[in-house]
């Protein structure tokens, strides 16, 4: 998650990571795996991946991850990204906004065990920075994101639930104002982000269940 984030750890989330942890060990042969997990504002993306690795890390194969959070990945800052979004009656809001290209290197990096700069934004001021990634031990690379199934990956997963289902979540977060801009954003990505769906292999339900499709 970018610098400054905060998680919000519940027992919901710590049952889906068990689940989805359960599921990368039984498939794990001594190849990496990449898994995507992409939901809605609020779902707990970022608190189930890093529930996630810490478990792989303890379990008995003791495998090392790595979480990419696409968030670090917008095209623009945060004040410019919404300058743009206001200018654009909204239009420029979904997947055109993060960089799929360095996220797909990034998938390569990880793949053939190389060492990459990761762009890492500090949430509080806006600031971005680098971060210097050696991917040689690495067994397992998480991505997280609202978009995040849109990526090449072993295994996508979608949490089943949308931003209404998160107000209380968000609220407690407090990660951004809930004004009418706000919401307005919030109905745009959830018209983008229900459409991957479709396209997954796992839903985490509502009640935070790991389902294979």
């Amino acid at each position: 998650m970018p610098l400054g984030d905060i998680l919000v750890i519940t027992d919901d989330h710590k049952k889906a990571a068990r689940e989805i942890t359960d599921m990368v060990l039984e498939n794990y042969a001594g190849e990496k795996i990449s898994i995507a997990i992409g939901a809605e504002s609020g779902s707990g993306k970022s608190e189930i991946s890093h529930v996630v690795a810490s478990s792989l890390f303890k379990s008995e194969k003791q495998l090392k991850s790595f979480t990419v959070h696409t968030d670090d990945f917008f095209a623009l800052p945060h004040k410019e990204r919404n300058d743009l979004r206001v200018k654009s009656n909204l239009e420029s809001v979904g997947p055109s906004e993060i960089n799929f290209d360095e996220l797909d290197y990034v998938l390569k990096s990880f793949e053939t065990g190389g060492q990459i700069l990761l762009p890492i934004l500090e949430f509080i001021t806006s600031s971005a920075y680098k971060l210097l990634v050696d991917f040689r031990d690495v067994q397992v690379l998480i991505c997280e994101g609202l978009y995040a199934p849109m990526l090449d990956v072993t295994s996508k997963m979608f949490i089943d639930m949308t931003y209404h289902d998160n107000e209380a979540f968000n609220a407690l977060r407090g990660k951004e104002v809930p004004d009418e801009f706000r919401q307005k954003v919030l109905e745009k990505e959830h018209q983008a982000v229900s459409e991957l769906r479709k396209q997954v292999d796992y839903l985490i339900t509502k009640e935070y269940a790991l389902t294979k499709l």
